[in-house]
């Protein structure tokens, strides 16, 4: 009976932990819906998730970012802490620090549980995606600016990281050269458009470049025009395989629609104008 009514305990303690847990999470995604600038975004992680901890009231948080850090003031660091990093683009660009300031007992060799790691290694995820996606809004804006050179603003809502080896800036730079050179009457296309990873800046390593052609020609005109990307494609497949050690064959993949394709919204086509996941216009013929 003894047994009974102590493994009885256990459950309901492990359980109310596991609730502490999931109302820090939806705490964490309420913060979240309410898309603040990142600096009172990651202030407000500080000052709410300590609840989801088994000794809350001794619960301290510390988040870093590049070279600022977020914290309350009044209390000192200790050797009871436990960490996870916030990455952003495959960076690792901060971390999110959870201190106790006393201690209490060890379990095993620390005064966490393994459960408290995976919820902050999920917390840091969260805030991970949510920076990423206010810095990949403003990058892409200062892209359309004519801004490629990925200049900070300051602050931690800045632009993405820019290295040498980032894979859709350097291949969306590519297109617009394309497109620079593109002759579309020669070839009867009437528009050039962008679509999937490069234009959403989440292009891998290894991913197409996806272009749609609005084509208007004839079968001539689209043999040449094929020919004409498929030695771009082996080219930029080749600068890929120098930069990542990705060896692909070919780099662009080629999508040619034409009027009844628009008009039925077939396929790629219907990324024409769409509400959802539009088709970026690269380049357009002029009326003659």
């Amino acid at each position: 009976m003894l047994l009974e009514n102590f493994e009885y305990k256990d459950i309901i303690s492990k359980l109310r932990e596991r609730e502490k847990e999931l109302k820090c999470l939806y705490k964490v995604q309420e913060i979240i819906n309410d898309n603040l600038p990142v600096e009172d975004f990651l202030m407000e992680v500080v000052r709410h998730i300590w609840g989801g901890w088994q000794y809350p009231m001794i619960t301290r948080v510390k988040i870093t970012l590049e070279d600022k850090i977020f914290k309350e003031s009044g209390w000192a660091e200790t050797q009871w802490v436990q960490r996870a990093d916030i990455i952003i683009d495959d960076m690792v660009l901060g971390k999110i620090e959870v201190f106790y300031t006393e201690f209490i007992k060890l379990v095993t060799d620390s005064q966490f549980l393994p459960e408290e790691q995976k919820l902050l290694d999920t917390i840091a995820a969260k805030v991970s995606t949510y920076i990423f996606n206010i810095r990949l809004v403003k990058t892409l804006e200062a892209i359309a600016d004519g801004n490629k050179t990925g200049e900070k603003a300051g602050s931690t809502d800045t632009l993405l990281p820019v290295r040498s080896d980032i894979h859709w800036l350097w291949r969306n730079e590519m297109v617009l050269k394309i497109a620079g050179k593109f002759d579309l009457g020669r070839f009867g296309v009437e528009a050039m458009y962008l679509i999937g990873s490069t234009k959403n800046a989440t292009a891998g390593p290894a991913s197409d470049i996806d272009i749609i052609l609005h084509f208007k020609g004839d079968s001539s005109q689209e043999k040449e025009l094929r020919a004409w990307f498929e030695g771009w494609s082996y080219c930029l497949s080749e600068i890929n395989y120098g930069r990542t050690g990705y060896k692909t064959n070919g780099l662009i993949d080629l999508h040619i629609i034409t009027d009844e394709d628009i008009a039925r919204k077939d396929s790629f086509a219907s990324m024409i104008g769409s509400l959802y996941d539009r088709a970026k216009l690269i380049k357009q013929r002029e009326n003659d």
